[in-house]
């Protein structure tokens, strides 16, 4: 299984933000959207990086105002997978560097956002089975 079997599963809307914008226009747009984490594009739809939970707590923590634009605060050094990854590379990526957002690009293209509830809703059913078929 691949990131992209997961995509094409959940059928979700890609949810941007452009990198000028403000951080409470991201935490509106991710409200209202119900969503963990978004992505922030440029002004040609190019992935420049995410904007997630945990930043908005880091924007907490360091007293950074939700009027500061999104391309000041977001990391530009982001893991970005491509959608035939094997599920279990994209975990030992993801526990290895500590992310719960993973973009999918295929060609510059934004693909979906696979997050780490998504890889274990999908795995549940198997590691179930294993437990029961084990003990």
């Amino acid at each position: 299984m691949t990131l992209k079997d997961i995509i094409e599963s959940n059928s979700c809307e890609l949810i941007k933000i452009n990198h000028s914008g403000k951080i409470l226009d991201a935490i509106k747009l991710m409200k209202e959207k119900n969503v963990s984490g978004i992505f922030v594009v440029n002004e040609e739809d190019k992935l420049v990086s995410i904007f997630t939970e945990r930043d908005i707590v880091n924007c907490v923590y360091h007293n950074i105002s939700f009027d500061e634009i999104l391309e000041n605060i977001v990391r530009k050094d982001i893991t970005v997978f491509d959608p035939f990854t094997p599920l279990s590379t994209a975990i030992s990526t993801a526990v290895r560097k500590k992310i719960r957002h993973l973009p999918v690009v295929d060609n510059d293209r934004i693909v979906g956002m696979v997050t780490f509830r998504d890889l274990v809703t999908h795995l549940l059913p198997e590691i179930c089975y294993i437990a029961e078929t084990m003990y």
